[in-house]
Formats: C-alpha cells, structure tokens, sequence
C-alpha cells in the first residue's frame, strides 16, 4: 500500500520545511509530508486526489490561502484542511472558521503538541475503498 499523503502550503520556505521535516520524523513511512511552493502548486496536488491532508500557513495575505480553502471545499470536501500560522489573530480564526476550517494551530508549535492535531485530522481522511463501487455493483448474493 503507498504511503499515505500530507501537502503543506506556506508563503514562508524555512517555516514549510521545518514543519515537513519535524512530521515526517515523527510520521515515519506511513506519510509523504510534501511542501508545495504555492498555493496553486497545492492546489494541483489536492486536485488530482492522492492528498489525505491540507496544511495551510495564510501567512500576512491570505487571499490566496483562503481561495485554497474554499476550492478544497467545493471540489476536495473530505480531505481535512488544518491551518498552522503564524499570523495567528481572532479575526483570521473567525475567517478560517467561516471557510469551514475545522484545525487550526497558531505557530510556534512543539512537534509533540502538533502530533496529535494532525493525526486527529487524519483520522476524518475515508480510506480508499477496497473496490470500486461498479464491481461491487455486480456482486450478487
């Protein structure tokens, strides 16, 4: 089975790749923990499905994030979206929640306290099925 996949999308590199590298050594092979270099990149990555968690950084402007977040929404509804920032403020919280964002972390974040949200996150990720429906379809009993 290929390990499953978690894409991060920050404006800032050293902060992406902090996070990537603190999640992948304590996720081991069981998750690819990819940075995309823009939101769209992230985008492009969700949209082909193999994605099984969002992590976002809206950072200072956070158009470009929230556009993310709400075609994840309409097009990717079942894979989790978690905000980690560092532009933590009420009102991005209650711009995040209205978007429909259920985690949220503000930076600077221990591993070990992230750990759990994100393994939270992933818990609401379905599992592909075993079949697809069609040939579950024709089983008869």
């Amino acid at each position: 089975m290929p390990a499953r996949q978690i894409q991060i999308s920050d404006d800032d590199p050293a902060a992406a790749l902090i996070t990537q590298r603190g999640l992948q050594s304590l996720l081991g092979n069981a998750y690819n923990v990819i940075v995309a270099p823009t939101p769209n990149a992230a985008w492009l990555a969700c949209a082909h499905g193999n994605v099984d968690l969002l992590i976002v950084d809206p950072g200072a402007g956070s158009g470009s994030a929230s556009a993310l977040v709400r075609a994840m929404h309409a097009f990717r509804p079942t894979t989790p979206i978690f905000v980690l920032t560092a532009y933590d403020t009420p009102g991005l919280r209650a711009k995040m929640r209205d978007l429909g964002v259920k985690y949220y972390a503000a930076k600077p974040i221990d591993f070990k306290d992230l750990l759990p949200l994100v393994t939270t996150a992933l818990r609401t990720t379905p599992l592909p099925e075993a079949f697809p429906l069609r040939l579950n379809a024709h089983c008869s009993r």
